[in-house]
């Protein structure tokens, strides 16, 4: 993974520029004609900041439209962009129960951020269900561990939100109908620093002419499906800002996503949304690889333990939740990493000399010796 930047502070200041440009250009506006474009009076072109107008889409955008788009972006109507907000209280424990019995702990005490750099193991397979919120809940913790940890993260989505000082605010899992399911994710950035700052040192009857916003929303919509192995598939649909489809918002997409990936260019170094939007998805299946496969299982109704009818596949995707099938060392892709101290001992027969051996590491299956001659011989694994 390429070495991404610290912090989301340019990317800021250079929505805050686009704007105040935007703005300036609609007081021209004023005196000129509403109805012209900056294509028309042949500003499209010019360098702003390090973008031009033609670079954010807006080169025959008319001023009087980017007025609307702009004042529609710049209010957010909250309630109806994060319409499914996560209970910390609620989300926790349940979260909390799902990963306690993990045997891949380290120390004994699970940490969110373990989810996206290993599989998580368990004694045995269990049947957990984890409703949206409490999957919410768990990309924000991840992105607080991140966050402290300041190091590289093996998770493009997590790492790109990283970056952009990014709040988890939702995660919905919509039934579409007919066997058909979208993932929602939306994310926040605070931007009232820099908004303090712009308002404090720009002329009054610009800063009259638009309400800059405390938090900027970034919202995702991708297709979602599970495999017969029980992983989950997605395919993006759109990204947007502050669930908005127009020129401008995407304009600002381009400006708020520019700096915190190396991803996402599209031909001529544009910001590519569709991969912005699928590195998104991706990043959300990567975590849920991580937690089990999806499916449906019969289990033990006071245990969660699997008991028979293992069923992987689309039945573990339901309106606002997911069920998974946790690994064991047996089943974990790749080989599990486990504990030493929960390990047996193993006997070791090799004809015609028996040895007794105290491993460090988990021995699953026939192994092959080579020898120099080139010849091998089988050995047979027996444990106590």
């Amino acid at each position: 993974m390429a070495k991404r930047s610290s912090g989301c502070g340019g990317c800021l200041v250079k929505i805050i520029i686009a704007i105040l440009v935007i703005i300036v250009l609609l007081v021209i506006a004023a005196v000129i004609a509403v109805n012209l474009t900056p294509e028309q009076i042949g500003i499209a072109d010019l360098d702003i900041g390090g973008v031009t107008l033609r670079e954010l889409g807006l080169a025959d955008v008319k001023f009087k439209e980017m007025f609307t788009l702009l004042n529609g972006v710049m209010n957010p109507d909250v309630d109806n962009i994060v319409t499914n907000r996560y209970d910390p209280d609620v989300a926790k424990p349940e979260a909390d129960g799902n990963l306690a019995a993990a045997t891949n702990t380290g120390d004994g005490e699970f940490k969110y951020s373990e989810v996206l750099e290993q599989t998580v193991i368990y004694d045995k397979e269990y049947l957990y269900t984890y409703s949206d919120t409490t999957l919410a809940y768990l990309f924000q913790q991840m992105l607080n561990e991140a966050e402290t940890a300041g190091a590289e993260v093996n998770n493009d989505a997590i790492a790109f939100l990283r970056d952009l000082n990014a709040e988890i605010d939702e995660v919905t899992i919509n039934d579409l109908g007919g066997g058909k399911y979208e993932l929602r994710v939306v994310a926040s950035i605070d931007i009232t620093d820099f908004k303090n700052e712009i308002m404090k040192n720009i002329p009054a009857a610009v800063a009259r002419l638009v309400t800059l916003p405390d938090r900027v929303y970034i919202v995702s919509y991708s297709d979602i499906t599970a495999d017969s192995e029980g992983q989950l598939v997605t395919t993006g649909k759109s990204i947007r800002i502050n669930d908005m489809q127009s020129v401008v918002a995407d304009a600002i997409f381009k400006v708020v996503a520019g700096s915190a990936s190396d991803k996402i260019e599209g031909e001529n170094g544009s910001i590519d949304q569709n991969s912005v939007n699928d590195m998104v998805g991706e990043g959300f299946a990567e975590v849920i690889a991580n937690l089990g496969r999806i499916g449906s299982a019969d289990i033990n109704a006071e245990t969660k333990e699997v008991v028979g009818n293992v069923n992987f596949g689309v039945s573990g995707i339901k309106a606002n939740a997911l069920t998974v099938i946790t690994y064991t060392a047996q089943t974990a892709p790749g080989g599990a990493q486990v504990n030493p101290a929960a390990l047996t001992p193993v006997s070791l027969t090799i004809f015609p000399t028996k040895i007794t051996l105290d491993k460090k590491y988990p021995i699953t299956g026939p192994l092959m010796f080579y020898r120099e001659s080139a010849r091998f011989e089988r050995i047979q694994t027996i444990f106590d």
